[in-house]
């Protein structure tokens, strides 16, 4: 089955918003074993739209539309829609009593709320989720448009409930399959050196080395009969794995944050951090994650010189002689940040993000590790710009930290 995508919105040609709908959708259909090899930008244009939602029909099975479903007058998706397919706009009374419901209750509702009740004669309307606008399903002969909102949130809930149960059921033994491989503390360079004899002995499986910030990801993907691609993408896999060892951070949707508060959790450590380069960043990647309370005991930014000593209790002699940006300093945060809240483990972060250097150069970042009985700390030279800077050593203490739990604690080194 081919799917196009469509995203529809005058701010994305602009470069005033990025359009992450399409990445997302391609990923999610092609896990499902739908090919998308076309997406498609247009703006809040009735002719524009139309004249893609045509050409799309005629070159793919499904459209997947996103955005301009909203009430405002620059959404006119459902006019395009109509327009292309020569179906008359009706209004629909029940899914207008659902829009009324979604509304908040405690404002007036503007009448033009319900024009996103009108659907093209013959449309099946997928009730709104997080907000006000539904979703419209349309089929034209063998083909079948999706219209989703644009708003990302809504997009993904109608989606996954929605589009893909309908499609799946048209994508019958053949499937294509993939499986990302995330790896970390490694080149492209050297990852290739490493797998280069693995990708030479699966001519039938397409492998691709993608590069992002501070991780490499190794892509996995096979199209055929489903059984048969399962079991090929598995071995694979598993033969990476095997060779990258300790490399290989996790798979698929899996995050760095992710993976370490899951061995945090496991094996019932509690966590605190004191961030002072980073800025917090740390604590919020890891709190991003829902139920991360269980382990993530404390943040601290101790970003002056006066709250690292008063704060969490950097020694003035250390400050004094080794300076903020130091090993000293920051194994004494970790130690403070541990003591302090009485966590079982304290990362100490404190580097120069620049642009501005002082003593010491620009990049130049220490993580430092606290326990009862272990006590570490590294020294990076991170390059990039401020921003970049701060992610590298966020996720370098993530790194960091996930190593020493696999060595001490699924080892067994350690008690």
């Amino acid at each position: 089955m081919e799917c196009r995508i469509i995203a529809v919105g005058t701010e994305l040609i602009l470069g005033l918003t990025t359009d992450t709908n399409s990445p997302y959708i391609a990923r999610i259909l092609v896990e499902n074993g739908i090919s998308s090899q076309q997406h498609q930008v247009v703006p809040d244009d009735v002719d524009e739209i139309a004249h893609a939602i045509l050409d799309g029909l005629q070159h793919s099975d499904a459209l997947i539309i996103t955005g301009g479903l909203g009430p405002t007058f620059d959404d006119v998706t459902r006019e395009a829609l109509s327009k292309a397919v020569k179906r008359e706009l009706v209004f629909d009374p029940k899914l207008a009593e659902i829009i009324k419901e979604r509304f908040p209750h405690d404002k007036p509702m503007p009448e033009f709320i319900l024009r996103q009740a009108y659907l093209p004669e013959g449309a099946i309307p997928i009730s709104p989720t997080l907000g006000t606008a539904p979703g419209i399903i349309l089929e034209i002969e063998d083909k079948t448009i999706f219209a989703l909102p644009g708003v990302p949130d809504e997009m993904k809930v109608m989606l996954k409930d929605k589009v893909i149960p309908f499609l799946r059921k048209r994508v019958r033994e053949k499937a294509i399959l993939i499986k990302v491989i995330k790896t970390c503390d490694i080149s492209e360079a050297s990852l290739q050196e490493r797998i280069e004899d693995i990708i030479a002995k699966y001519e039938n499986l397409n492998i691709k080395i993608l590069v992002h910030l501070e991780e490499v990801h190794i892509l996995l993907m096979a199209e055929g009969d489903i059984k048969a691609v399962e079991e090929l993408i598995s071995n694979v896999k598993d033969e990476i794995a095997d060779r990258l060892g300790k490399l290989v951070y996790g798979f698929d949707e899996d995050t760095l944050e992710k993976v370490v508060g899951k061995l945090l959790r496991k094996h019932e450590l509690k966590l605190a951090v004191a961030e002072s380069c980073t800025g917090g960043l740390l604590s919020n990647r890891f709190t991003n994650i829902p139920g991360s309370s269980d382990y993530f005991w404390a943040g601290i930014i101790p970003y002056s010189t006066e709250v690292k000593k008063e704060l969490i209790r950097v020694p003035s002699q250390v400050l004094l002689e080794h300076g903020a940006v130091s090993s000293f300093t920051a194994q004494a945060m970790a130690d403070g940040a541990r003591l302090i809240v009485g966590a079982d483990i304290g990362l100490g972060i404190t580097g120069i993000a620049g642009p501005t250097h002082w003593e010491k150069p620009v990049g130049l970042t220490f993580i430092a590790l606290s326990t009862k009985t272990t006590r570490f700390c590294k020294r990076f030279i991170f390059t990039g710009s401020r921003e970049v800077i701060k992610f590298k050593t966020s996720q370098q203490a993530l790194n960091l930290l996930r190593l020493f739990l696999l060595e001490r604690f699924e080892e067994g080194e350690v008690s």
